[in-house]
């Protein structure tokens, strides 16, 4: 569509003249904005960032003890809770957590700082074996360390029993406060099975 291509007309069907192609143009300005942004492409759009959490994947555990490096395993993990590389989403490793009735976390806090409202989206695959939940759960979590004390979280909560390779998400996670830093972590409380965990991703939404 293009300004030579509107003309408003007379009842009779003649040209109002001078008035009336300035009219077109006033419209045509205002139609042809309207059009263009309607078919924006979406490579147009900011590209996310890139991943802040360190090893997602696990491929790497330098000193062979089970804990991938830039990770920590906290409470009642067990020599069975591990890096094992015979299953995996991507590459060749993930990390295995076996229900036992305890809580178990393996967490990574990450040296990421920034204000109230900054938003990240947060993503991991999970496959699971026989989860059995009982009074516990399974869990993902992100959690806004604030400047001057305390913190806010969210968290996705994983399917029990036996489950392939499934994509968890949250998006749009916000700080509630200004921060200094910002910890990710997976919570495995089961009475029994087994759960899998790759390509553990926190992106700044832009």
């Amino acid at each position: 569509m293009n300004a030579s291509s509107i003309q408003l007309v007379s009842p009779r069907g003649t040209p109002r003249g001078r008035r009336g192609v300035l009219a077109a143009l006033l419209l045509a300005a205002l139609i042809l904005p309207l059009f263009a942004a309607s078919t924006e492409p979406a490579s147009a759009s900011p590209a996310a960032g890139p991943n802040q959490v360190k090893n997602g994947s696990f491929e790497n555990d330098s000193d062979g003890d089970g804990i991938p490096n830039n990770w920590v395993g906290n409470f009642n993990l067990t020599p069975a809770d591990k890096r094992v590389c015979n299953q995996s989403k991507a590459g060749n490793c993930s990390f295995k957590m076996v229900g036992d009735g305890s809580s178990k976390i393996l967490s990574q806090e990450l040296a990421v700082s920034g204000l109230d409202g900054d938003q990240f989206d947060f993503s991991a695959w999970v496959r699971g074996k026989d989860v059995i939940y009982g009074a516990g759960s399974a869990r993902g979590y992100v959690l806004f360390n604030h400047v001057g004390g305390g913190n806010n979280e969210t968290f996705f909560g994983i399917s029990s029993q036996t489950f392939p390779w499934a994509f968890y998400k949250l998006v749009a996670v916000q700080a509630t406060a200004d921060y200094y830093s910002i910890t990710v972590f997976l919570q495995y409380s089961t009475d029994s099975g087994k759960l899998w965990v790759d390509k553990v991703k926190l992106v700044a939404v832009p």
